[in-house]
């Protein structure tokens, strides 16, 4: 997509208001699965620093969908809360398709502070649910026979025996977790530590293209996540590392002592169902990409291997 285009459909649109491309800088960034994301400066003006994400057409992911207006809304709920990038512009059709302007964050990828990245994600689940959010964010599933359904019906798209061995480490439903003791909280679902940004304000979260309103534990047991550590070039945590970042996030929840344990139980008892999620998603994306990119294909096996280590762990 030419430079000359995008200016001028953000000119068109009115967000753009210079007229000379001279004084512009558009950049292409990199580290996005899936959008192509621009960065836009100007030498003259320092004001003028954004993000603009320009949405593609792929198949529908089961896991982590290109939501395009949910991200903005997203992004609109969270402007005072100092969590996420700042709102500049929406636009929804146009001859390039959706475009999404947002202020560019400046700062570096996650410096690997889990009490930072704890306590950010309890910011963003301390936010309450207004009727805007009930009415823009899509509902998540929550409980783990519905997490494990989900899980089934990726598996089923590839009947095989890679499938078929993840199948084998569902976890058992013996144990029913209560459901949260609030009505649902605003939740990222691929905060994983490559849409975290280290700025000199503090930590934000980005890439907020597939948010749903549900349990903030599924955000914790993303970020947790084994394969969502080797997706983002990181290595998996340790025990050690996971502790460290459960007591952070917990000391910041502010929740009364009894709706604290409960929160902890249900940690426990729904835990197993999100990474087994996880696990099939992974084996899925292994058999998608199997043929069309095998580099991808081998890193999603790496993390496929990852999450299952640790199901290993976690079930009885």
């Amino acid at each position: 997509m030419s430079e000359e285009t995008i200016l001028a459909v953000l000119r068109a649109h009115g967000t753009l208001q210079v007229q000379s491309n001279d004084a512009l800088s558009l950049e292409l960034l990199t580290g996005g699965f899936w959008n192509r994301v621009y960065r836009l400066s100007s030498k003259e003006n320092t004001a003028l620093d954004w993000v603009i994400k320009q949405f593609v057409q792929v198949p529908v992911n089961p896991m982590f969908p290109i939501l395009p207006t949910a991200e903005f809304a997203a992004l609109q709920f969270m402007q005072e809360q100092e969590c996420a990038p700042t709102p500049i512009a929406f636009i929804a059709d146009s001859p390039i398709g959706s475009l999404l302007v947002y202020a560019y964050v400046q700062g570096s990828n996650w410096n690997g502070d889990l009490e930072a990245a704890a306590t950010l994600l309890a910011r963003v689940q301390g936010v309450p649910i207004d009727a805007f959010a009930r009415h823009a964010f899509r509902k998540l599933p929550t409980d783990a026979i519905a997490l494990q359904q989900h899980a089934q019906e990726m598996l089923l798209r590839h009947p095989s025996a890679l499938s078929q061995s993840v199948h084998e480490l569902c976890p058992p439903l013996s144990k029913q977790s209560a459901p949260p003791h609030r009505s649902g909280v605003l939740v990222h679902t691929d905060c994983g530590p490559g849409n975290m940004v280290s700025s000199p304000h503090g930590l934000r979260l980005i890439d907020w293209q597939c948010p749903g309103i549900g349990d903030g534990l599924q955000d914790v047991v993303t970020f947790l996540s084994p394969a969502m550590q080797v997706l983002y070039g990181y290595p998996a945590l340790t025990g050690a590392q996971e502790q460290q970042f459960l007591g952070a996030y917990f000391a910041a929840l502010d929740e009364r002592p009894r709706d604290a344990q409960a929160t902890r139980e249900r940690l426990d008892s729904v835990r197993s169902s999100h990474h087994y999620r996880f696990a099939a998603y992974c084996a899925m994306r292994v058999q998608d990409t199997a043929a069309s990119d095998e580099k991808t294909s081998r890193l999603y096996g790496v993390a496929l291997q990852a999450e299952i280590q640790l199901l290993h762990r976690l079930l009885p």
